[in-house]
């Protein structure tokens, strides 16, 4: 599925040097991987195990450029997590993870991604949504 209004930019796009990143995920494993990644590309990448504890960095005053939320996990759902986003007047882009086939999404996110994504993919996504988001 391609994200709502990002297309893929051409390769060798300069990424936002140093724009910080949220990885939000139930999965060390998974969140480790996207840190070791996307920290190699230049981003700015705080992870977190537990939504609430991203919830309230964001709470207290956190800006990232966006947020890669997994949809499914055990303490908050994706979608729970949005809700509180929103309840709070917090805004910022936020990147689904998701391993169901279609899942339902009844907050603002600006696309989703399938889980297992492709990497570049990610990459791609991630510039695109980055490079549009003035702070």
């Amino acid at each position: 599925m391609s994200p709502p209004g990002l297309s893929p930019s051409p390769a060798g796009a300069s990424l936002p040097r140093g724009a910080e990143i949220f990885v939000v995920d139930d999965d060390p494993a998974l969140v480790d991987s996207l840190i070791d990644l996307l920290s190699d590309e230049g981003y700015r990448v705080q992870g977190f195990t537990r939504p609430r504890e991203a919830l309230d960095r964001l709470a207290r005053g956190a800006q990232p450029r966006a947020v890669l939320l997994d949809y499914v996990m055990p303490d908050m759902t994706g979608e729970e997590f949005l809700t509180a986003l929103a309840a709070a007047g917090i805004d910022v882009p936020v990147l689904l993870l998701s391993g169901v086939s279609e899942p339902i999404i009844r907050g603002a996110v600006a696309g989703v991604l399938a889980k297992p994504f492709d990497v570049d993919r990610l990459l791609v996504v991630l510039d695109r949504l980055t490079s549009a988001v003035q702070r």
